[in-house]
């Protein structure tokens, strides 16, 4: 009790209040001194966090974007692969066709040229179109000249009352 007394000598009942009011004062502003810079730690803080959170949510979107684009390329090498045998059956389909024109163009040079020995409009513009399909198709020269013997055949008009021989290059 000795020091109260000893306070109360040396100051009066107004300045001790006066200090005690200061040092509330004083205590006030040290405590909100501390809230303003924790809240700009806190501030500074979600920053960071949201810079991190947004670089995760980049990262994670790369990754699906990526794992699309691996799934994208599986499903273009499957088609690259599907389109592949398309076309590797789509030559032999046209081999065969070329093949089949090949052997009906020779096969009608040789009724035409060797039994019947002339040819009807008919059967030469059937011909023609299996000979146009297969020169487009890349057919060889060898038929181009059996073709011209079946160009060069007479003429017979089979729908005609009266089959009439005509040759190439006359009327009627």
């Amino acid at each position: 009790m000795g020091d109260i007394n000893n306070l109360f000598s040396h100051y009066s009942l107004q300045e001790i209040m006066f200090f005690i009011i200061a040092l509330l004062f004083a205590i006030e502003a040290a405590w909100k001194l501390l809230e303003f810079f924790y809240n700009k730690y806190q501030v500074q803080i979600g920053k960071k966090i949201d810079a991190q959170k947004f670089e995760e949510n980049v990262i994670q979107s790369l990754d699906k974007i990526n794992l699309k684009v691996d799934e994208l390329n599986d499903q273009n090498k499957q088609t690259h692969l599907q389109q592949e045998q398309v076309e590797k059956k789509l030559a032999l389909v046209q081999e065969r066709m070329q093949e089949n024109a090949r052997s009906f163009l020779i096969d009608a040079h040789h009724k035409f040229c060797y039994e019947y020995h002339k040819i009807d409009d008919l059967n030469l513009q059937s011909i023609e179109r299996r000979y146009l399909y297969y020169k487009t198709a890349g057919g060889d020269t060898f038929i181009d000249h059996l073709v011209e013997e079946i160009r060069s055949l007479p003429r017979v008009n089979y729908f005609s009352d009266q089959p009439a021989v005509i040759s190439r290059g006359e009327d009627k």
